[in-house]
């Protein structure tokens, strides 16, 4: 188990550096953006603009829609593929069980995409609320690094859900059979939670986390059908 674990950790080694990157600059890019915009716009409907949490939370959710194209990809080639039309019947001949592989591939990109996203998330992050202490760009009462725990949160509820959202994508597409609803669920998804997810990252960040927990859980039940599935699966199944 511990064998076939390090094998697929592997094969996502190529992907971490890009995983980490597209993280980091995205996040501290709209960080900046957000935060010039509510320096700069007067308007009294942009307060939203003018608080730390609230940056946090839109820059998060435009790296949590970037993420999950990116990370459906990935997916796709990682795992999706290997249970859709005659793939399915090579990777079933492994002298290992079916679904013990299946959630041996679905652990290795879940601590691979966490790990990486989390880390790219944090240190944008932190980052920006050093520099912002130092040279602030908004004009408030406290100090930018005091928000950092708030930060931290928003952090975990964005990569939870990230991560959530593109299994239930690669799950749908295993279903279906095909790749590309794989993206187009990813894409539908994003639609369905990203204003929603904006909005309540400003407004409570412990709904927002708990949300997030919960969505993770359904996600699981999910990954755990699918894995009775495909143990059950007749190979020739199209």
């Amino acid at each position: 188990m511990k064998k076939n674990y390090s094998f697929e950790v592997s094969q996502l080694k190529k992907y971490r550096l890009v995983i980490f990157s597209i993280t980091f600059f995205t996040q501290l890019l709209f960080l900046y953006f957000f935060t010039v915009v509510g320096r700069f716009d007067s308007a009294e409907s942009d307060d939203i603009l003018r608080n730390y949490i609230s940056l946090s939370g839109l820059a998060s959710t435009i790296s949590m829609c970037m993420l999950v194209v990116y990370g459906t990809v990935i997916v796709n080639r990682f795992l999706v593929k290997n249970y859709i039309g005659e793939n399915k019947a090579r990777l079933y001949a492994y002298p290992v069980g079916r679904s013990q592989l299946f959630h041996t591939k679905v652990t290795a990109f879940l601590s691979t995409f966490f790990i990486f996203q989390l880390l790219g998330i944090s240190l944008s992050n932190i980052l920006f609320l050093i520099i912002e202490t130092l040279f602030p760009i908004l004009d408030t009462a406290q100090p930018a690094v005091v928000y950092l725990i708030e930060f931290f949160v928003t952090a975990i509820a964005t990569v939870v859900l990230t991560i959530s959202i593109i299994f239930l994508s690669s799950i749908v597409g295993i279903h279906l059979n095909s790749t590309v609803a794989t993206m187009v669920t990813g894409i539908i998804l994003i639609v369905i939670f990203g204003n929603i997810l904006a909005m309540a990252f400003v407004s409570n960040l412990l709904i927002t986390l708990s949300s997030a927990i919960l969505i993770a859980v359904i996600t699981g039940i999910a990954i755990k059908i699918t894995g009775t599935k495909i143990d059950k699966e007749d190979v020739l199944t199209r």
